[in-house]
């Protein structure tokens, strides 16, 4: 019975280790496809929107401190993507300005230089909101002006 025992776990065993090393490697039942037969190419380029400038007044006490002057571009992809950022530019501009109007200040005073990437991703976040994930694919910073006063 004690020989038996001993057997079934080695037999275990091995068909463990076998199934692990199959996994490891990728053989088998475990082998990937072509992972570039898979990905779909895109069927249409990106469409870029050009955005008016943001201007941000930046207030310390009763007065203007500075103001930060933002220039962007949306990117889409498809006809009918581009078609509604189009009716919504009013809104995510809007949108951009009262999120930035909160933001930049805290912003400014954590950091020396203002972050791109985390302006960028504010803004990706707010136009999901208004215009729904999807719709627009990236928001691009053009530039970044400061006006000290």
């Amino acid at each position: 019975m004690k020989k038996l025992i001993i057997a079934f776990v080695v037999v275990l065993l091995l068909a463990g280790g076998a199934f692990s090393v199959m996994k490891w490697m990728k053989m088998g039942p475990f082998a990937e496809e072509n992972q570039e037969q898979e990905a779909p190419a895109p069927t249409e380029p990106p469409r870029f929107l050009d955005m008016e400038g943001l201007n941000i007044p930046i207030f310390q006490g009763e007065r203007v401190a500075a103001t930060v002057q933002i220039q962007l571009k949306i990117e889409t992809i498809g006809d009918e993507n581009s078609e509604k950022v189009n009716k919504l530019l009013p809104r995510l501009d809007d949108a951009f300005l009262r999120e930035l109007y909160v933001y930049l200040p805290r912003l400014i005073k954590n950091e020396e230089q203002l972050n791109v990437l985390l302006i960028k991703g504010r803004l990706q976040r707010e136009a999901d909101k208004v215009a729904g994930k999807g719709v627009i694919n990236n928001i691009l910073v053009q530039s970044i002006s400061t006006q000290k006063r």
